[in-house]
């Protein structure tokens, strides 16, 4: 009787069979059409906040598909390699997995710290895997038909024969302003480099967004009192200080990469007399900070001019 039950289990293991994870789709595609859309729902948390039930819902699946496409990043076939690709998948499988508890909590705050994990992941993979990444594309590309939104770029390469002999990583492009940036300081500095004042306080939160030729700043203070609760009368104090306190205008912009400017027509601004001017911003990069303001020299406090400084950290 054993020996029949033998059989009969091996005959079963024999005629079962094995079956393998096979990709539905190129690299590119499953960039393009989940994982882009997918994190900039991140990346964006702070000016695409959800304000409903179903928005809330959605940015949890987009947060649960983050997650879920870096273990499809790992998978036979698609892994290039079982060591720093490895590592850059299970790094946004972390932040994914992070973003959907905290989209289930509905913690904005919690989402907009796991920019800076999500970002490194995006960036680390695709400056070892992806030839030419960061580079501008030639006058002659045309913008990928997949995703209009987004700037063209050269396709990601198909999988090595050999996924143990990924493709050389490029050599580091120049930083460029296009992207989102998010405020770490601000400053007025003395010719002598000294600070003079701090126009926003201690603590300035804020972003800088520059975007298929548009351009977006906001700046604000996050040491404003607090006013008296219950208080409605809007008093000519409490107008002077919510409008020395916050600064923002948006518009289509202008780079000029050879004098490191940027030149952006206002449309909309929480000042009225922006609206219709034109506002000239200068930028350099020092180590990946992106250092921004006006002409040097052109702030006026008493005797003195001052060069407004804007330090920012890349977001996206």
């Amino acid at each position: 009787m054993r020996i029949v039950i033998g059989v009969l289990l091996l005959a079963a293991a024999v005629g079962a069979q094995t079956i393998t994870p096979q990709p539905a789709s190129t690299m590119s595609e499953l960039m393009v059409k989940i994982i882009y859309p997918a994190s900039d729902a991140i990346f964006y948390i702070t000016t695409r906040e959800p304000k409903t039930e179903a928005e809330w819902g959605d940015l949890q699946g987009k947060a649960l598909a983050v997650a879920e496409s870096a273990n499809l990043l790992m998978m036979p076939g698609r892994a290039r390699d079982q060591d720093r690709w490895m590592q850059d998948a299970k790094l946004m499988l972390d932040a994914g997995r992070a973003a959907f508890r905290a989209a289930k909590a509905k913690d904005v705050a919690a989402l907009d710290a796991l920019n800076d994990q999500l970002y490194t992941s995006c960036t680390s993979c695709h400056s070892h895997y992806r030839s030419n990444y960061g580079r501008r594309p030639s006058p002659a590309a045309s913008p990928s038909a997949a995703d209009p939104a987004r700037p063209a770029v050269p396709a990601v390469p198909a999988v090595p024969a050999d996924p143990a002999d990924p493709a050389p990583p490029a050599p580091p492009a120049p930083p460029a302003l296009e992207g989102r940036w998010k405020l770490r300081a601000a400053e007025d500095l003395r010719a002598d480099g000294t600070v003079a004042r701090l126009p926003w306080g201690e603590h300035p939160v804020g972003s800088i967004v520059v975007e298929r030729g548009a351009c977006y700043l906001q700046i604000m203070s996050s040491d404003t009192p607090s006013f008296a609760q219950g208080n409605t009368a809007v008093t000519e104090q409490m107008k002077g200080t919510l409008l020395s306190s916050y600064i923002a205008y948006s518009g289509p912009c202008t780079i000029n990469e050879a004098e490191h400017s940027v030149t952006l027509k206002v449309e909309a601004a929480w000042r009225p007399d922006y609206v219709g001017t034109e506002q000239k911003r200068f930028f350099r990069f020092e180590n990946g900070v992106l250092l921004f303001g006006p002409a040097p020299g052109s702030i006026r406090a008493g005797n003195e001019t001052l060069t407004r400084r804007l330090t920012l950290d890349r977001v996206r």
